[in-house]
């Protein structure tokens, strides 16, 4: 991401984005998993491996996401194996918000307008669940900045403690409810709510990028075909063929396994080699594209555009910055 100093303003309707996450989790396994990407502790195919880390901008407790879970499900009754623990919502804006003029110009943003989005989520999501909102973590790394919330959907017992009820918190009728409800934290930002029933409002999480990203499309990470598997070890006479092989000279079924394996990895290895010089390239390529594209609007509009590095102690986060480390997408 490329923060922009920008003075625009927003020209189309910029809208706001809630998706929460189909996959409930019902396990400590589902939650690692959800934590792993969010503070990018595993391949992220869709994210710049040289972007800026995860900010932490709220924890409940603790120092990472998984720990802030733990500390709310802590004691809270469970009704069996598939009462889900945690849900994950994904909470964004139009590309035309954050980068108003350059929405083709992926992966960049206005800082002014970013600080003001995430202080306004942040206030939102605290409000909505001030007893279940377990951590919220800013992506900058991406085409357009969003956040990841944990929510662990825990109520109040009369008796007193808690329990898990997900439906409370996550029904049909309650997530229209969250849609509206976020649409009206940030309309003071010039982003709304979309159209209730629409198609793009049901999108799921895994379609977060196509709905939303109306920008340059980022270079696909490559996939690294499995090495070829070594053949399997003779057992029993098959043993003895093959001492007998080196005594008399003649070559066993596993020995041209093995000499045609070898070529094979050989083989493999250059292919793995030119796919990962080609994901480079790609990757150059983009951020070149990107920084061409941005000449070209400051030309046509005649704007005082300029790139400088993210601001990201600015936006004034509860958390310090995680220093996860960083995976690179293979």
């Amino acid at each position: 991401m490329t923060s922009l100093n920008l003075h625009t303003n927003v020209s189309t309707s910029a809208y706001a984005v809630l998706r929460v996450d189909r996959r409930k989790a019902k396990t400590m396994a589902a939650i690692a998993a959800a934590v792993g990407h969010q503070l990018r502790t595993k391949a992220t195919p869709n994210a710049d491996p040289d972007g800026p880390a995860p900010l932490q901008m709220f924890l409940a407790k603790g120092k990472t996401p998984y720990q802030a879970v733990q500390h709310l499900l802590d004691g809270a009754e469970r009704r069996n194996r598939e009462t889900v623990l945690c849900r994950e919502i994904v909470i964004s804006a139009s590309p035309v918000y954050f980068r108003p003029g350059l929405e083709q110009v992926g992966g960049t943003y206005d800082p002014e307008r970013l600080r003001a989005w995430a202080n306004a989520t942040l206030t939102w999501a605290k409000q909505t669940w001030p007893d279940q909102l377990a951590s919220m973590v800013l992506h900058l790394d991406e085409q357009t900045p969003h956040a990841h919330l944990l929510v662990v959907p825990r109520m109040s017992k009369a008796s007193g403690g808690w329990r898990l009820n997900s439906k409370a918190f996550f029904d049909r009728e309650r997530l229209r409810e969250l849609q509206t409800s976020y649409g009206e934290a940030v309309s003071h930002l010039g982003i709304k709510r979309g159209e209730p029933g629409s198609k793009a409002m049901h999108t799921e999480v895994r379609k977060f990028y196509g709905a939303t990203q109306k920008a340059q499309a980022q270079p696909q990470r490559v996939s690294i075909p499995p090495a070829p598997k070594p053949p399997t070890r003779p057992t029993g006479l098959m043993v003895c063929a093959d001492v007998l092989s080196k005594v008399f000279g003649f070559e066993t079924d596993y020995q041209r396994a093995v000499r045609t394996h070898s070529v094979a990895m050989n083989t493999w290895r250059e292919l793995v080699n030119r796919l990962r010089q080609e994901d480079s390239d790609a990757w150059e390529c983009m951020r070149a594209q990107a920084a061409i594209a941005t000449i070209k609007q400051r030309s046509q509009r005649q704007t005082t555009t300029q790139f400088v590095p993210t601001p990201s102690a600015q936006l004034e986060p509860t958390q310090t910055r995680s220093h996860a480390p960083r995976s690179r997408g293979a």
